[in-house]
């Protein structure tokens, strides 16, 4: 394994692994519902950021690696970051939405409820504009795995997943710009503004991986196409 695989392995493995063990924790061993929701909110907030910015560390693998091999790397690790959430937590609440709202006191549920409570209580009563924006969202990682598909079958990649990637950066930028603002401008009624975790961790930093890396991918695409290098 490479040492970037590594890193990326050891920011991403807590992240993966906090939602189970914090249900296992509450749920199991009678712990603070709350507190361990805020660790939570910092492993994934911290452990994606940390991730996506890997290919820029001072790694000896990468010493002979390019800016743009760098950026193509930061640019994968955070699309299949990103199609794979829209297709797990994201699909998992638009299916499962009011029965998660019923079910608070559930181990099944918490994946769910430790961002809700404090982060964002509009998940539990599925306003409209979010059930748009899940939708969204879900499509966009449906729209993302069709476009890794053709990258990796083609050898010398695909002009055409390169399209459908940006297609996703931009779609990424409308959606979380949308998310955000809905909620700033009506005044932050559904986040727990007297928390710094709250507001400045599960409902700020944990989403602006999707505000700012996106145009990291619409560079890396628009210099591919531009250039006329696919790969």
């Amino acid at each position: 394994m490479s040492d970037l695989a590594k890193v990326r392995l050891m920011m991403l493995a807590p992240v993966v692994m906090a939602f189970p063990v914090g249900s296992v924790a509450v749920f199991g061993l009678g712990a603070d519902r709350v507190a361990t929701a805020d660790l939570i909110a910092w492993i994934y907030s911290i452990g994606l950021f940390a991730a996506f910015s890997t290919s820029f560390w001072p790694l000896p693998g990468l010493r002979e690696w390019t800016r743009a091999e760098r950026i193509q790397s930061a640019v994968f690790i955070f699309v299949i970051v990103s199609y794979v959430t829209h297709l797990s937590w994201e699909l998992g609440w638009l299916v499962l939405h009011e029965q998660i709202a019923e079910s608070r006191d559930s181990a099944w549920a918490y994946t769910w409820w430790a961002y809700i409570d404090g982060g964002d209580a509009r998940y539990a009563n599925a306003p409209v504009e979010l059930l748009t924006i899940e939708v969204l969202s879900v499509l966009n990682g449906l729209v993302g795995v069709t476009a890794l598909t053709l990258w990796w079958r083609s050898p010398g990649g695909d002009r055409r997943a390169v399209l459908l990637m940006m297609a996703t950066a931009v779609v990424h930028l409308y959606s979380t710009s949308y998310y955000y603002l809905t909620e700033i401008l009506a005044g932050l009624p559904n986040v727990d503004t007297t928390s710094f975790t709250d507001s400045w961790i599960k409902f700020g930093l944990a989403n602006a991986p999707w505000l700012t890396m996106p145009w990291l991918v619409l560079w890396w695409g628009w210099r591919l196409i531009s250039g006329g290098n696919r790969r």
